[in-house]
C-alpha cells in the first residue's frame, strides 16, 4: 500500500488496445493493406493514470479488468509507469476491455469492446476517492459509477466527457471540471457540431453548460489548443505549440491527466489547462498513447520554452 493516500485517484477504464496502421482509411466494404499491427496498454482511464502519474504525481487508478492475461498484462504495466493498482479489481469469467484503433492520415479511428470495464458495482468504490485531492472519470465505465464516484469525492471532481454521451443534470452539477472535445461539447450540450467550432461558440456552450451547474468547462481543440470556461464565467482561449503529428491516438488522455495532476498541485484551472495543451502537443509526436507521454522533466523543459 503507499505510504499515503495518492492526490489523484482516477475512476475508470483500462483495455488493452490493438493498433493497426494504414496509409489511408478504408471505404466501407473495401480491403486495403496495413502497414503495422501492435498492442498496448490503454483505455481512456489508464491512459489518464500514465499520464498523470508521469509528472511524479501520486496516481491511483479504480478499475475493473478480466482474470486473463490481457489483465495481468495490464496492470503490471500500469504499476510500472508509477500508478497504484491495488484498487484495480480482476473479475473471474470477465474479459478484459479491448480497443481496436486504425492509425491514418494523421488521425485515428477506435472501436472499444468494453468487457469488464462495465462490469462494476457502484457501492463497492474504495474509501480513497473520498480522500483524494482530484478525483477524474471518464464515460467508458457505466454511467451509475460516474454518479457514485462524484457523489463521494470530496475534492475536485474532473469529468472527461468521452465517448460522447447526453448527461443529466444532476451529474452536470457534480463536475467541477468537464472536459470535452468539440464534437463531445456539442453533445452534451445538446446543439449542433457545427455550432461550436468557433472561440465564441464554444464560450457560449459553455455557458449552458454552466447553466445546467457545471461549475467550468474546458474544451479541446487539437492543434488549435483549448478553449477554458472557469468557475467566475471567463472564458481564455490557450494556444498549442506547432507539433509534427505522428499519432494523435492518447492526445486527449494526455490533456486531461496533466490537467489533473496540477490542479492536484495547486495550480488554477488555466494554468493547469495551459500543461494539458503542452503535453497533448508532445504526445502527437510519438507512437500510441501511454509511450508518447512526456514526463516531468520533458514536460516542465516544454511548458518553460512555451512561457518564454
Amino acid at each position: 500500500m503507499p505510504d499515503s493516500d495518492p492526490a489523484v485517484v482516477v475512476v475508470g477504464s483500462v483495455n488493452v488496445d490493438q493498433i493497426v496502421t494504414a496509409p489511408r482509411f478504408p471505404s466501407p466494404g473495401e480491403t486495403i493493406i496495413g502497414t503495422s499491427v501492435t498492442s498496448s496498454v490503454g483505455g481512456k482511464g489508464a491512459n489518464q493514470a500514465v499520464a498523470a502519474a508521469l509528472t511524479g504525481t501520486g496516481v491511483a487508478m479504480v478499475a475493473s479488468t478480466g482474470d486473463d492475461d490481457n489483465g495481468a498484462m495490464a496492470r503490471r504495466r500500469l504499476a510500472d509507469r508509477g500508478v497504484h493498482t491495488e484498487h484495480v479489481a480482476v473479475l473471474a469469467a470477465e474479459v478484459t476491455g479491448t480497443a481496436w484503433i486504425t492509425v491514418a492520415e494523421q488521425d485515428n479511428t477506435i472501436i472499444v469492446i468494453a468487457g469488464a470495464n462495465h462490469r462494476w458495482t457502484p457501492g463497492a468504490l474504495p474509501a480513497i476517492v473520498a480522500s483524494a485531492t482530484v478525483v477524474l472519470c471518464q464515460l467508458e465505465i457505466p454511467v451509475d459509477v460516474v454518479h457514485t464516484a462524484a457523489r463521494q469525492a470530496r475534492g475536485w471532481f474532473v469529468l472527461n466527457a468521452a465517448p460522447a454521451a447526453a448527461l443529466p443534470d444532476e451529474l452536470l452539477a457534480r463536475c467541477d471540471v468537464l472536459v470535452v472535445n468539440e464534437h463531445e461539447l456539442a453533445v452534451v450540450a445538446e446543439i449542433g457540431a457545427d455550432a461550436v467550432t468557433e472561440p465564441d461558440a464554444i464560450a457560449s456552450a459553455h455557458q449552458k453548460l454552466r447553466d445546467r451547474g457545471t461549475v467550468a468547462v474546458v474544451t479541446t481543440r487539437g492543434a488549435a489548443g483549448a478553449v477554458v470556461t472557469d468557475a467566475d464565467g471567463v472564458t481564455t482561449e490557450l494556444a498549442a505549440p506547432t507539433s509534427t503529428v505522428v499519432d494523435t491516438t492518447g492526445a486527449g488522455d494526455a490533456f486531461v491527466g496533466v490537467l489533473a495532476a496540477r490542479l492536484a498541485a495547486g495550480d488554477d484551472l488555466v494554468d493547469a489547462c495551459r500543461w494539458g495543451v503542452v503535453a497533448g502537443s508532445l504526445a502527437v509526436r510519438g507512437a500510441g498513447a501511454q509511450d508518447s507521454y512526456a514526463d516531468q522533466s520533458t514536460l516542465s523543459h516544454a511548458v518553460r520554452e512555451m512561457n518564454s
